[in-house]
């Protein structure tokens, strides 16, 4: 179990970046006490002075297979991202990249560009629960274009949509274990985060918040 912890450890972001107008907070919570190491990622990578790339993803799966390619998946996203490709070519190169080196896994993936001084959010997914957007006027899930998870079909093309942003909004990714129980249907868990993040609180605190409730 402390090898699997410190291996989780060194896979995840050591610290998020500072950034000018942006708030930034992460949690990461293991499904599994016994064994956390997992295949649930998030990172933010800063590719201009106004710009950041972030992902949150899931590869299907537990154990070192699936940390590995976690890991693969992680880097290869802030590869391409430097490349100033758009989210939704960085899920196409990302999705051939699995379906070439990887047997029987993929992936879920939510990728986004915030652009903090147009105030504008372009985002992707594949296969992964929509962002959820908090703003003076509610929560509500964004409905980002969905496709396939990386992996499954590496002739998809997946396609990006761009939305502008009110000053206060707040941006909430999560994987798929933040709001499934078994024998519950997922809608439900879906409504008790939207809800949960209601809560007007500091980022860092309502993303603690959110996670308990």
């Amino acid at each position: 179990r402390d090898i699997a912890q410190q291996l989780q450890r060194s896979l995840m972001p050591r610290s998020l970046p500072h950034f000018s107008g942006l708030e930034l907070a992460a949690r990461y919570e293991a499904g599994v006490a016994v064994i956390e190491v997992g295949g649930d990622w998030y990172d933010v990578l800063p590719i201009a002075e106004d710009r950041v790339v972030f992902s949150v993803g899931d590869v299907v799966g537990r154990g070192l297979a699936a940390a590995a390619l976690m890991a693969s998946l992680r880097y290869a996203i802030r590869a391409y991202a430097l490349e100033q490709s758009d989210p939704a070519t960085i899920l196409d190169k990302v999705s051939t990249m699995v379906e070439t080196t990887s047997v029987d896994h993929f992936a879920t993936v939510v990728c986004g560009t915030v652009d903090a001084t147009a105030g504008t959010l372009t985002v992707a997914r594949a296969g992964h629960p929509d962002l959820l957007v908090v703003d003076r006027r509610g929560a509500h899930f964004l409905e980002a274009p969905l496709g396939p998870p990386v992996g499954v079909d590496p002739a998809w093309a997946y396609t990006s949509v761009t939305h502008t942003l009110p000053d206060d909004a707040t941006l909430l990714a999560f994987t798929d274990g933040l709001v499934e129980r078994r024998l519950e249907h997922l809608d439900i868990g879906l409504e008790r985060l939207r809800v949960a993040a209601l809560a007007d609180l500091p980022i860092a605190e309502l993303v603690s918040t959110t996670c308990d409730t």
